[in-house]
């Protein structure tokens, strides 16, 4: 049974933003929660209990949140990467501790919110196998792609060549290590000069020697590497409508166009239009008459009376989409 998941909350070296002069990229806002929260929330829903979070040595933020709000009945275990560290090392010492099958995913790694247990499922008849999470279809923006080269639901290789005349999957940081890659890590050999920047090459890795792995299909992925993609997460989440609240009092004037997420202590002015698809994050303000669709606005950011918002992201420093 799976008890124990690997959380990468480095900031992945493909992940490019305009948003991070302020905050840690796993602390970008999925609606109302970080991304590595927001992650970390789906595989809780699926039994896991213990965690195992690799925060980089400037990232204190991400280990603050998970100490003062997040679940009370999980155990947290943190290691800290510094900027030479070899990432293979660091799992095979996670291999060595704990012996058993176990689940790693980066903190902008999404898939359908019912993917995790269709995974659980896979694991649980192929326990000894790495399993990987694929699509064909991706929600993301960005153009770096690893793709799985699929035989008979086994992955043979991975590649960045998107012409090749095989099955190919979109792959995701999403995967479970069964017992025939956690005993691969125990014994694996680092070298010095080896460096893995993240888990998908320490996986191809372990393609290239002979082994194989499993895939899991999603109907879709994302793997948020571009600010774009995070404002199409946060326009997932809300069309979900988990978390689609009005958590600030607004005027009566402001009409509110489902689904819409305004968090605590928002400002909002006479008149406004808000919605649909719009997340207004804590400590935000809105002026009067200002329409706003398909957009995020972040904390501090303030947008002028009469300004007119549509498919962006506002920070204090304007709007930051093309």
């Amino acid at each position: 049974m799976l008890l124990h998941a690997v959380i990468l909350a480095i900031s992945n070296p493909h992940h490019r933003s305009k948003l991070t002069y302020n905050r840690a990229h796993a602390m970008l806002p999925a609606l109302g929660k970080p991304l590595v929260t927001r992650i970390m929330d789906r595989l809780y829903r699926i039994g896991i209990r213990e965690y195992t979070v690799i925060v980089g040595a400037s990232e204190g933020a991400v280990v603050s949140y998970l100490n003062a709000n997040w679940m009370p009945d999980v155990k947290i275990n943190l290691m800290i990467w510094f900027e030479h560290d070899n990432l293979l090392r660091m799992f095979k010492n996670i291999a060595e501790q704990h012996q058993q099958p176990f689940i790693v995913c980066s903190y902008n790694s999404f898939t359908h919110h019912n993917f995790p247990e269709r995974l659980l499922k896979l694991h649980q008849t192929n326990t000894d196998a790495l399993i990987f999470s694929g699509a064909h279809n991706t929600l993301s923006s960005s153009y770096n792609h690893d793709y799985g080269v699929v035989e008979n639901q086994h992955v043979v290789e991975i590649t960045d060549d998107a012409t090749r005349e095989h099955e190919l999957y979109k792959l995701t940081d999403l995967f479970v290590c069964g017992q025939q890659m956690v005993d691969y890590l125990r014994y694996v050999s680092v070298e010095p000069t080896q460096i893995s920047l993240d888990f998908m090459d320490i996986a191809r890795k372990y393609i290239q020697i002979g082994n194989t792995g499993l895939i899991a299909e999603s109907n879709w992925i994302l793997q948020v590497e571009a600010d774009r993609d995070l404002l199409t997460l946060n326009t997932y989440l809300l069309k979900e409508g988990n978390d689609a609240h009005i958590l600030s009092e607004v005027p009566y004037t402001v009409n509110i166009i489902p689904p819409v997420r305004i968090d605590p202590h928002v400002n909002v002015g006479q008149g406004a239009v808000i919605g649909p698809n719009v997340y207004l994050e804590r400590g935000c303000s809105v002026g009067h008459d200002v329409v706003i669709r398909d957009s995020l606005v972040l904390t501090k950011g303030t947008i002028p009376p009469k300004t007119r918002l549509t498919n962006n992201i506002f920070t204090t420093r304007g709007k930051i989409l093309d």
